[in-house]
C-alpha cells in the first residue's frame, strides 16, 4: 500500500495485488463497506495520519475509486469541510466521486499490549527496523536489569500474528506482559516514554 498527499485535503492511496489478498479486499467490496474494506480503510488512515501528518479527525470524507494497472485500485481521499465544497466535489469529478460512510472509529479503551525482552541494544534495533514501516499504535521502551523491554500496544490486531514472529527472531516475548508491565513500571528505568518504535527505527541504524 503506498500513500500520497496531494494537497492539505486530499491524499492519494494506491492498494497493490499483495494488499488486496492481505485485506480480501477488491474494489467491488470496497465500494460495498464490508468489514474487510472498513479495516483497510481505518488502516490506510492511521498510516496517512503518522507518516503524512493527514489527520481526518471529524471531517466529513469523500473518496473517488479507479483500477490501477497491477491488479490493484485506487483511491483519492478528500475532506470536505462544507455543504459548498461537498457539491462541487460532485461537480469536479462527476459518478466517479462516492460519499464515504466509513465512519471514523475511535480507538478501543483496551489495546493489546505486547512486551518483548532482548537481551542487547543491537538486537532491539534490528528488530524494529523489521517492523517500523508495518507497525502502528503506542511503544515504550524500559531498561530492566541489564535488558531492554519493549512495550508495544497496537492500534489495531491486523498483521499482529506476523508482528509477534518477525519480532521473536530477535527478542523473547513475555507471557504475562500485564503483570510484567507493573514490575517495569516500578522497578524498571523508562528509556523512551512514546513513539519508541519510531525513534530506535529513525536514530538508531
Amino acid at each position: 500500500m503506498r500513500i500520497e498527499k496531494l494537497s492539505e485535503d486530499k491524499i492519494k492511496i494506491v492498494v497493490e495485488a499483495e494488499d488486496i489478498l492481505a485485506w480480501n479486499v477488491d474494489l467491488k467490496n470496497f465500494t460495498d463497506h464490508t468489514p474487510e474494506a472498513q479495516n483497510m480503510f481505518h488502516h490506510a488512515l492511521r498510516l496517512a495520519e503518522r507518516d503524512l501528518d493527514f489527520h481526518v479527525e471529524k471531517s466529513q470524507l469523500m473518496v473517488e475509486t479507479a483500477t490501477s494497472d497491477n491488479n490493484g485500485f485506487v483511491l483519492v481521499i478528500s475532506k470536505i469541510k462544507n455543504e459548498k465544497e461537498f457539491a462541487q466535489a460532485l461537480v469536479n469529478a462527476g459518478k466517479r466521486v462516492k460519499q464515504v460512510e466509513f465512519k471514523i472509529r475511535r480507538r478501543p479503551t483496551r489495546q493489546p499490549l505486547r512486551i518483548f525482552r532482548f537481551t542487547d541494544f543491537e538486537a532491539l534495533c534490528s528488530g524494529v527496523r523489521e517492523v517500523f514501516q508495518e507497525y502502528i499504535g503506542e511503544s515504550r521502551l524500559i531498561k530492566y536489569q541489564g535488558e531492554f523491554f519493549l512495550e508495544l500496544s497496537p492500534a489495531d490486531t491486523f498483521g499482529l500474528f506476523k508482528l509477534e514472529n518477525t519480532l521473536s527472531e530477535f527478542a523473547e516475548k513475555v507471557k504475562e506482559p500485564v503483570v510484567l508491565q507493573g514490575i517495569l513500571g516500578e522497578h524498571g528505568l523508562l528509556l523512551i516514554e512514546k513513539n519508541a518504535v519510531e525513534c530506535i527505527a529513525r536514530y538508531f541504524r
